[in-house]
């Protein structure tokens, strides 16, 4: 018993091979389900339509209804409230240092980086005199030591 015929790959076929009737339902197929994709995409697209032609009726009518809400009395207050923000920016701005404070400023942060920087020298120097001090001490009580070891083995040997 055969089975049916094997179907060369589409590679191996020529480019001017007739369809098959499978070729063709297969084609027909996917016309069917792009057709019915479009459909729904187009419905979908005219209830967005729809419903933001309803939003924009809303919106205009809330904003309609909200610019006549607002009152002279509602306006003042703000106006007022702006003005003390911007009066107490004003206030701040004055009670900042002036250019000239700040260089007189820069110049003493530099000379007392400076006598800093001085005193850590100074410090380095007398550090090394110190050791230098501590050693010569060191060096003077072996010395008085020796001496006196020698002066006492002079007197118990007469």
């Amino acid at each position: 018993m055969t089975g049916p015929p094997v179907e060369p790959p589409l590679d191996a076929l020529p480019p001017d091979a007739p369809a098959t009737v499978e070729d063709v339902r297969a084609s027909r197929r996917w016309t069917v389900v792009a057709l019915a994709w479009a459909v729904a995409a187009s419905a979908i697209a005219v209830l967005a339509l729809i419903q933001a032609g309803k939003d924009d009726n809303s919106n205009t009518n809330t904003q309609t209804q909200t610019t006549q809400t607002v009152s002279p009395k509602d306006l003042e207050d703000f106006q007022k409230q702006v003005n003390d923000r911007l009066d107490a920016f004003s206030r701040r701005l004055n009670d900042t240092a002036s250019a000239a404070d700040l260089q007189k400023l820069d110049k003493r942060l530099a000379q007392v980086e400076d006598d800093v920087s001085q005193v850590q020298d100074d410090t380095g120097k007398t550090s090394d005199s110190v050791t230098q001090l501590q050693a010569d001490v060191k060096d003077l009580q072996q010395r008085v030591d020796d001496l006196e070891n020698q002066q006492q083995d002079q007197q118990t040997t007469p």
